[in-house]
Formats: C-alpha cells, structure tokens, sequence
C-alpha cells in the first residue's frame, strides 16, 4: 500500500526535462501547485459544510471568486508545468505573477499597503529564487515594492518605506540561500560525475584484463579477488560464470545463487523492486559498449552498476563484465543535501518573520514619531539578516573545509581578547535566556600567543552559543588555561540538558542534528559543531565531550601553544 501511494505522488510531481535544475525547480513547482490546490479545495468543502449547516455564516463573494480563481489557476499551472514544450521558468514566473495579482484584491488597499496583509508580499520574493534562479528574488521585490506603492496611491496613503527595504532584505536574504543550495548542487553533480567515470575507467580496464587473460583462470580469478567492487562476469547466454567475494558481500547472497546462475535468476530477489530488476537486465545485457552506470536499491544498499562486453583477439563479444559498487554513502550525501534544502526553508522563517514584525512596528507608527525606538527596530531587522548570513557564512566554511582551501592567519593575539570579544557577542544572547556567563584565565598563562584570532574566536563562539541554545537555566562557563608546555586549550562548560552517549558519537556530523524535534525548536542546520571539529584539527589540536543527560556538557579544546618571538611583540607594541 505504502508502495503504491509512493508510486502515485511520484507521477503527480515528476516532470519530464532533460536539465536537472529545470526538472528540479519544475517538481518544486508541481508540489506547490498541488499543496496550494488541496488546501484551497479543502477550504471551500469546510466553507459549503458551514453553509449548508445553517450556522448563519456570511461569507464575502471576493472570497469564493478568489479562491475559485486560485484552484482554477493552480490547475492550469500544473498543466503547463508538466508539458515540456512550454519552458519551466515561463510557467513558473507566469504562476509567480498570477500570485502578486491575486493577493491584491485579497484585502483592502489600506491593509495590503500597510497593514495585516502586507507580508504576502514576501512570498512570490521567496518563492522567486527557488522556482527561477536566485537573484530573481530581487526582481520580485521590485515587483513587490512597486504593487504596494501603487496600493498607497489608490488609499490614498503614504508609501511604506520600510516595507520596500524589507522586501529588498528578504530578496538578499533568499539569494543568497537560493545561490548557495545550487552551488552546493553543482558540486554533488561534479562529484557523481567523477565517480561514476572512475568506475567507467575501472570496468574498462578490467574488461580488458579478462579479455586478455581470458585463456589463464588462475590469474584472472587473483584479479577478481583483489578488487573491492562486486564483480560477475557472464557468458554469451547470461549464465553468471565468474564471480568474487565482494559481490557475494554487496548481494548478501550464498555463492551457490549466484555462480551458474542466469542473471534474470540473481537478481529475482524480494530486496529488489521490479523496476530496478528490469534496470539492471537491460543494462547488463546490452553487450555493444559500455553504458553509463546506473543505480539500483539492493536491500538497505544503493548499489552502481556498469556493465562492458568482454571480447576475445578478435574484437568478437564472448559475454560481459559487470561492476558493482556500493553507494550508498553517495545516495545518503545527496539525501542530506535535499534535507538541507528542507532545513534552511524551515530556518529562514524565523528571521523572515522577525524582518516582517519589526516592519509593521516601524510602518504602523508603534513607537510614535521617528525616534532611537524606531531605529533599534530597524537595527533589529539587519540583526535577523546577519542571522541568515551566518547561516550561509557556515555552509561556505564548510565547502571551504571540504575543498581544502580554507586558510589561516597565524600572528600574536593577547587571550584576554578573545573573552572580551566573547562577552561583547554572546553577554545580551545569555541574558535574554536568563543564564549567567563566566570567563576565567588560568594564572600560567601567559598574556599572549601566536594563532588565527579570527578563527579561534569563531571556534569559542560557536561553542558558547551551542551552549546558551540548549541550556534553560544556570550558567555557562568559559575557563582558558595551559595544559603543559606543549599545549593550551579552553572548555566550555554549561548546565543544559546534556547528550546521550549514543548521540555523542554523531555529535560533530554535518547537517546531523540529534532528536530531529528538539532540535528544531532552537533552530541551526547542524553545521557548527562540525566546523568546530574541523577547525580545530586545522589548527593542529584535537576535541573532546564529556557530557551526562541532565547534567550539562562539556567543550575541552586542546591546541598547540606557541608564544610570540621577541621582534613579534616588539613590532606590535
């Protein structure tokens, strides 16, 4: 049953189209449409049920016209969206600006310009720079700005400044989101790329291998036992007549089930669905040339299968070779990439709503007259923009880290520095919480050492702020100190709900986060602690966690210590 409800939604949103980010922006979009539709058909069955009731209920004509329009438009969207001769950025902005019509007669002039009804301005903004590409975000707060100017005039009131600023924020905010998430896609493809060529190049020269050595079982079968992938090789009939442990291991299956075994009888497995059974028959049995590999569910393993014809001296194809490798690894990446995607969406409401708030404070007069009140607001707007910023600030730390092309600046720094930069980032963020934050200096240590402060200070930050995040109450304490001659570090040390030692294990994971719905309520995309780790080991120290649930946890980070020569400290006097 589950099965088929799978089956069913994927042909609703699947869409055919040769590049791959027109056909992903292309089933973003067909969810959309189809979430937009069922919601607004169930509005008008609960809207007729209320009628029919007698409850009285009087209901504006605009409203049935309006969400009539809007099932109707859904519809013919979703048409458009799966007819491949119509561009996918046509209907997809089209649909865009279907929206910004239909959400000006959702309200009265004076509320969409100014009022209650202002934010749905933001979504077509959003939604811009995910369905078309990432700056057009900017254009539809263009668009946005404009529409509520032309609202003003029309009720004859004054135009929000503000709100266009805002609209403008958010654009940025979804850009650079949007910009990032298409890069970070790019480079998976450019990575399944490599790999799967990789694999092409090995099955090649393994063809010619065999084919070569055709004639000498005994070396042909050293070489089948020396390599890691799953091998088979096959006759002319498809009867599976060699074969190494490897693959016996990647099946789960006895040898006896698969040596002399037709490759229709191997792969007729209840661990297999038809589809993929189907998948790998063809490819396998394609004996002209080597196809590009393809990918299968075997069991709990994502397997990358490719297949070359083996020929004798005379060009003559006497069966075929088949390769394959476990990837499942690859299809969890891709996996945690498409929950990524899923995470920031979730992660820019936060600050989105906190720029729409603090807008209609500033647009509806809340504080009176221009005055410092209305400019803290606004402070507090750019506030919750820097919080998307870091957010794609950590992503690009960890492509960086990845890529291997983050650098360091090493150069003397006094310790105090770095709790004095602590307390002036993280001392408001811990009084909000009511917790009290401490810093302490061991007495062995000196005044200054050699480091990247920069990245020092993001390491202890990041620490203190995962800190204040998962503590309710108590405290939250920093104690710098020498550990020998060799060594200084730093713990952090709080009194939150602690980490089960299950979890610890996974703790510094990227985009793994721990109780997926605790987790949630106090945010983040699962990135911090993983750049912690990494810088660290960058900077030649190491990281350890003790923590008991209930208790709290503590941050240890050892690093190398290393004091400034003599003309370092002159110099910088």
């Amino acid at each position: 049953m589950r099965v088929n409800v799978q089956k069913l939604v994927s042909s609703l949103i699947d869409v055919s189209a040769t590049d791959p980010d027109d056909k992903r922006r292309r089933k973003l979009l067909s969810i959309l449409l189809l979430g937009i539709a069922a919601s607004t058909f169930l509005m008008l069955l609960v809207l007729v049920v209320l009628v029919l009731a007698g409850n009285n209920l009087e209901i504006d004509g605009a409203v049935w016209i309006g969400a009539t329009a809007l099932l109707f438009g859904c519809s013919a969207f979703y048409w458009s969206n799966r007819n491949p001769a119509i561009p996918g950025w046509v209907t997809s902005g089209v649909f865009l600006l279907f929206l910004m019509v239909l959400f000006m007669f959702g309200d009265t002039p004076e509320q969409l310009a100014g009022g209650r009804s202002l934010f749905v301005f933001t979504i077509p903004i959003i939604m811009a720079s995910i369905l078309l590409f990432p700056a057009a975000s900017f254009i539809f707060a263009g668009f946005s700005a404009f529409e509520i100017w032309y609202l003003a005039v029309q009720a004859g009131t004054l135009y929000n400044t503000f709100a266009a600023i805002g609209f403008f924020l958010v654009g940025l905010a979804s850009w650079l989101s949007a910009r990032n998430m298409e890069q970070a896609l790019r480079e998976v493809r450019t990575i399944n790329k490599e790999l799967d060529q990789r694999v092409a190049d090995r099955t090649r020269e393994l063809s010619e291998a065999l084919t070569r050595e055709s004639e000498q079982a005994s070396q042909r079968q050293a070489i089948l036992q020396g390599i890691a992938d799953g091998v088979m090789v096959m006759d002319t009939r498809g009867m599976v007549i060699l074969t190494n442990p490897a693959l016996i291991r990647l099946l789960e299956l006895p040898l006896d089930k698969i040596l002399n075994k037709n490759l229709a009888e191997v792969v007729r497995s209840p661990k297999v669905e038809p589809e993929d059974q189907e998948m790998i028959l063809r490819s396998v049995g394609y004996n002209q040339a080597t196809l590009a590999p393809i990918r299968v569910k075997w069991g709990v393993r994502t397997l990358s299968v490719i297949s070359a014809p083996v020929r004798d001296q005379k060009g003559r194809a006497i069966g075929n070779v088949a390769v394959m490798r476990d990837f499942t690894r690859e299809a969890e990446v891709e996996q945690m990439k498409n929950a990524f995607v899923a995470m920031v969406s979730h992660e820019l409401r936060t600050p989105l709503n906190a720029i729409l708030g603090y807008s209609e404070m500033l647009r509806d007069g809340f504080y009176g007259a221009v005055n410092e009140k209305q400019a803290n607001a606004a402070e507090r707007i750019l506030n919750n923009s820097s919080r998307l910023l870091n957010i794609v600030s950590d992503l690009l730390d960890q492509a960086r880290i990845e890529a291997g092309k983050l650098k360091f600046d090493y150069k003397p720094f006094h310790v105090s520095d770095l709790t004095d930069n602590l307390h002036s980032v993280m001392d408001k963020i811990a009084r909000d919480k009511g917790l009290e934050l401490t810093s302490r200096i061991d007495a062995n240590m000196p005044g200054q050492l050699v480091g990247d402060t920069h990245r020092l200070q993001q390491v202890l930050v990041n620490l203190v702020n995962n800190a204040v995040k998962f503590t309710d109450k108590g405290s939250v304490d920093v104690y710098i100190y020498k550990v020998n001659e060799q060594h200084w570090g730093f713990d952090v040390t709080d009194t939150g709900q602690g980490i089960a030692l299950d979890d610890q294990k996974h703790i510094f994971d990227p985009f793994r986060q721990l109780e997926g719905t605790v987790t949630r309520s106090h945010g983040g995309i699962g990135l911090g602690l993983a750049i912690v780790k990494r810088l660290v080991e960058l900077m030649g120290g190491q990281i350890f966690l003790k923590s008991i649930v209930g208790q709290g946890s503590t941050f240890t980070i050892i690093l190398p210590f290393e004091l400034p020569r003599k003309e370092e400290k002159e110099g910088e006097k």
